[in-house]
């Protein structure tokens, strides 16, 4: 028999919906992971899973060894205050080890989403089979300062009407 949670959800775990679009998951778990926010969410076609807060409390290491111990890819969108209603940090699998990314921007470049550094470096793209990393942005500086407005714009949308 299926169980379904009917809890609302936090404002926080209402960006969850943002990778989840992008992404083409037909079953989703919601688990509970040693160290990780509560309501973390397993994606096993993406082999990846989801996870969210508003806290300012770091979870890099959870975040390292659940990517190992589940062999997942590992995204938590964090709740911010300020110009930027989101950021992010991510665990990639690789053969060697791990890679974490952190205090990644959300970028919506044409219809895509990506994670973005501030400064020039490696970002990460939001595809339907997953998360990929890639070398440097799609974009110049101009675009991508266009690219964060436009997914400010979309979370504040989103996120409208919810009560802090």
């Amino acid at each position: 028999m299926t169980e379904f949670n009917n809890r609302p959800l936090a404002p926080c775990e209402r960006l969850l919906a943002l990778p989840m679009l992008e992404l083409s998951a037909t079953s989703v778990a919601e688990w509970l992971l040693p160290g990780m926010p509560q309501g973390s969410l397993d994606l096993p076609e993406p082999r990846l899973i989801l996870s969210s807060t508003a806290d300012a409390e770091r979870f890099d290491l959870p975040m390292l060894k659940t990517s190992t111990d589940c062999d997942r890819d590992v995204l938590l969108m964090r709740l911010t205050t300020g110009a930027m209603p989101a950021l992010a940090d991510i665990v990639l699998r690789s053969p060697a080890e791990p890679i974490l990314f952190t205090h990644l921007l959300p970028c919506r470049l044409g219809a895509g989403l990506w994670f973005v550094p501030r400064s020039n470096g490696k970002c990460v793209q939001v595809a339907e089979e997953g998360l990929a990393m890639r070398w440097k942005a799609p974009a110049d500086p101009d675009e991508l300062e266009h690219g964060f407005d436009r997914m400010a714009d979309e979370i504040s949308r989103f996120l409208k009407g919810v009560n802090f």
